[in-house]
């Protein structure tokens, strides 16, 4: 795989404590520097990106330890958009230190962390980060 871009991105609500929300995000990628973005209406947007499988390594740990292989492969694989994965996880399991796959809207109330994965082989991203999982 030659080429591989992660960005993440989560909004951080006026309710929500910044340093929980950025812990959270680094409970599943440690390598990904993030900024903050404020925003007018008192929330707050953190950001990051990195290039290269290094800032996947977590999550395709996390989806081994917590044996979601098979799930995580559905579900990446119905995120393909073009030549990048465009998936969510769920806010508060990423703070407790677990992976759940969540829905971009209405799955979690102060909303998901968004991950795209920009790549030359969005189906060699998928097949490196669920090794194992029995094909669909």
């Amino acid at each position: 795989m030659d080429r591989v871009r992660v960005e993440v991105s989560a909004r951080v609500n006026p309710t929500e404590d910044l340093e929980k929300v950025r812990r959270a995000i680094s409970n599943i990628f440690p390598d990904v520097p993030l900024s903050e973005e404020v925003l007018g209406d008192g929330s707050s947007i953190l950001r990051g990106s990195s290039e290269g499988l290094g800032a996947l390594e977590r999550l395709k740990a996390m989806i081994g330890a917590e044996r979601i292989r098979s799930a995580a492969r559905a579900v990446l694989s119905s995120s393909v958009s073009g030549g990048a994965l465009e998936f969510h996880l769920h806010k508060q399991a990423a703070f407790a230190g677990k992976v759940s796959f969540s829905q971009p809207f209405g799955e979690s109330p102060l909303g998901p962390i968004s991950v795209r994965v920009e790549c030359d082989d969005p189906s060699g991203v998928i097949e490196w980060l669920t090794e194992g999982a029995p094909k669909a």
